[in-house]
């Protein structure tokens, strides 16, 4: 597993926030199956500051996660990851993979199904398509963190060609 998280790197150089939208870095990012440049690379997209991005050579067992305390309780908030598909991109037709997030680390998943074979832009967007929104309730939650995920780990399926620019966690209240 990949462990480029805020311990292992300047947290600078994994999470931003702007306005009230947590932006987080592939240098954030746990990473199945991560260290290993038969599968996974962190590669920069252009000269910008941040522009790093986790690119998927290949993988049956797709598993990406990261998370952060940098929330309120009260509040809520629409999460999800901006990604792309490389024109090289395979397996992804017919193929659900899911973003889930949860609150504290022992809370409740909830997930949303995506399609990522489908029509897609060759350009970055943002998945999933509508919003997946979670509340931090200061009565239900342990404590205060949202832990959010990309995981298709079902089929067995190679895949790749997918670029993961960041995820976002972004307060809709």
């Amino acid at each position: 597993m990949m462990q480029t998280g805020p311990h292992h790197a300047a947290e600078e150089d994994a999470l931003r926030e702007e306005n009230n939208k947590l932006i987080i870095y592939p240098r954030g990012f746990n990473i199945t199956w991560g260290n290993d440049d038969r599968y996974w690379r962190i590669v920069n997209s252009d000269e910008s500051e941040n522009s790093r991005v986790a690119e998927l050579k290949q993988v049956s067992w797709l598993e990406v996660t990261c998370s952060t305390d940098k929330v309120e309780f009260g509040k809520r908030y629409k999460v999800g990851f901006n990604v792309l598909l490389r024109p090289d991109a395979f397996g992804w037709k017919g193929l659900d993979v899911y973003v889930m997030a949860k609150v504290g680390k022992a809370g409740k998943f909830f997930p949303k199904k995506v399609s990522l074979g489908d029509d897609h832009p060759k350009q970055k967007f943002i998945i999933p398509k509508t919003p997946l929104v979670i509340s931090i309730d200061r009565s239900t939650a342990k404590e205060k963190s949202i832990h959010l995920g990309l995981y298709e780990v079902w089929s067995s399926k190679w895949k790749g060609g997918l670029e993961i620019h960041n995820a976002f966690i972004e307060k809709v209240d």
